[in-house]
């Protein structure tokens, strides 16, 4: 008896050596994959960088021309759209950017959790791949594959429900230097990058951005609740002809996605509607005398349910 109690003994203390240690390691992973994560986002942002990459959205697959430039401080990008001889089809693609992936803070460990994978190469270079895991099914799960040395995202992934990616964009080609122009890394670029189009700082607009307290969203209107881990930020103000849309903008920090009030005209459909492309969904729904649209990355279940919640007081 006495030998099977020390043997139940033993054994229950490596299970609880294995799980504590387990425990532990998972913690390092975690605190080292956000600081990996914070790494690129800054590199993002003071990094010069110009290249091809491949971009999927849905079943849709285009390539791409970006060039990232910081000269004393100030971010300038371009991103064009090729076609399959390499030449430009159009002067600039609007609404993509590297530049606008936020760092990660510590209130997103609420609905997300962070660990480090397996080392990928991708344009040639090797990167470690981070997966930041949502505890729910309000947000998508989101892989990033970072080199190590310069903390450039070479490849993303968005990863839908099914398991399946819905959204993905991967370098073919890269050529990455420091903010002095000092080149870090060199591979072979297929033809020359011509700068013709600046966008906006997206980093700025973010930082602006003024927290609201809810529910009340201000102009009327009141939101009953959200999905764990978002809240309302207003948006910069939106430019249409008669000034009255209203934009506001819902994050969790790393997932986000736009909603707008505007007045109900009889040119716009009496009927909801929702359109689908690959992970990005729009949904939008006539509200008294206004149209409330929401569009965003992120499952058409969480729009459904920020819709349904917001109202006019």
């Amino acid at each position: 008896m006495r030998i099977k109690s020390m043997s139940r003994l033993n054994l229950n203390a490596g299970v609880l050596l294995v799980s504590l240690l387990t425990m532990t390691s998972s913690v390092f992973a975690d605190e080292a994959a956000i600081t990996l994560l914070n790494r690129m986002n800054q590199s993002l942002h003071e990094l010069s960088y110009k290249g091809t990459l491949a971009y999927v959205r849905g079943e849709v697959l285009s390539t791409l021309r970006i060039e990232h430039t910081v000269v004393n401080g100030v971010e300038n990008e371009t991103v064009v759209r090729l076609n399959e001889k390499g030449s430009k089809v159009s002067r600039e693609l609007k609404g993509f950017s590297l530049a606008s992936i936020p760092r990660i803070s510590p209130e997103m460990g609420k609905v997300y959790s962070f660990d480090l994978g397996r080392t990928n190469r991708v344009a040639n270079l090797p990167c470690v791949i981070v997966t930041a895991r949502p505890k729910d099914r309000e947000r998508y799960l989101q892989k990033y594959c970072i080199n190590k040395e310069t903390g450039m995202l070479l490849d993303y992934v968005l990863v839908g429900k099914s398991h399946k990616p819905v959204e993905r964009f991967m370098f073919t080609t890269i050529n990455i230097a420091s903010a002095s122009g000092k080149s870090k890394i060199e591979q072979a670029t297929s033809g020359k990058v011509k700068t013709t189009v600046v966008i906006a700082d997206a980093k700025n607009s973010s930082r602006n951005a003024k927290q609201l307290k809810l529910p009340d969203l201000g102009d009327g209107w009141v939101v009953d609740s959200l999905p764990k881990g978002y809240a309302i930020r207003r948006a910069p103000n939106v430019h249409d002809k008669g000034g009255k849309t209203k934009h506001y903008i819902v994050s969790d920090g790393l997932s986000s996605l736009s909603v707008f009030v505007s007045p109900y005209s009889k040119d716009e459909p009496a009927n909801n509607v929702v359109v689908n492309s690959g992970a990005l969904n729009v949904l939008s729904q006539r509200k008294n005398d206004f149209v409330v649209t929401v569009v965003g990355e992120v499952p058409e279940s969480t729009l459904k349910n920020i819709l349904n919640n917001i109202r006019r007081k």
